[in-house]
């Protein structure tokens, strides 16, 4: 791996971007972005209140815009993004062409008890049951396959739950995506 270049996080959500990247910042130095706190920091609102008063499409070109922002700061950094980021070919295009791209993917049960976990973080998972999430979970990760798919590298992120599942996950992402 390049070791100039920015190492983005993708995947759907709840599969662990922003906890491997953090665990990834603590463990190897690595400075830490995560798309969706730049859009929140940019817009003085969480994600949530950002769909709810301007809607998923200001949020995506939001989005859109800070990925633009890591790009250009250069360096060797990890990037949590969206789940929907790589949706945008745009988006996609652009972090294949500045750093190298990871699919984190964890299993749907897993995804299922993350987001139950945590009521209210996330806007398109709002007011569903476990079984909607399911449904969620699968349509999505279907759907967005073939943007994930493009990623240089998948990475299984099942095992992020507990601290020593977070240190051995990061140890083997070291091994095997940062010094190959």
């Amino acid at each position: 791996m390049d070791e100039q270049r920015p190492i983005f996080l993708i995947g759907f959500m709840a599969c662990g971007k922003t906890t491997l990247g953090r665990a990834l910042e603590a463990a190897t130095g690595m400075a830490f972005t995560d798309t969706d706190a730049e859009v929140e920091r940019e817009a003085g609102m969480p994600v949530s209140k950002i769909f709810a008063v301007n809607g998923e499409g200001e949020f995506r070109r939001m989005e859109t815009e800070a990925l633009r922002r890591v790009c250009g700061a250069g360096g060797c950094r990890v990037v949590a993004c969206g789940g929907g980021t790589p949706c945008r070919e745009e988006n996609m295009d652009l972090m294949l062409r500045c750093g190298t791209v990871v699919w984190l993917d964890a299993d749907t049960d897993i995804t299922v008890r993350r987001l139950l976990d945590a009521p209210g973080q996330r806007p398109l998972a709002e007011g569903l049951d476990a079984a909607g999430l399911r449904e969620l979970v699968e349509r999505g990760k279907a759907a967005r396959k073939r943007y994930y798919s493009r990623a240089h590298r998948r990475f299984d992120s099942s095992r992020l739950d507990t601290p020593a599942q977070i240190e051995e996950s990061v140890k083997r992402f070291i091994t095997e995506i940062i010094d190959e």
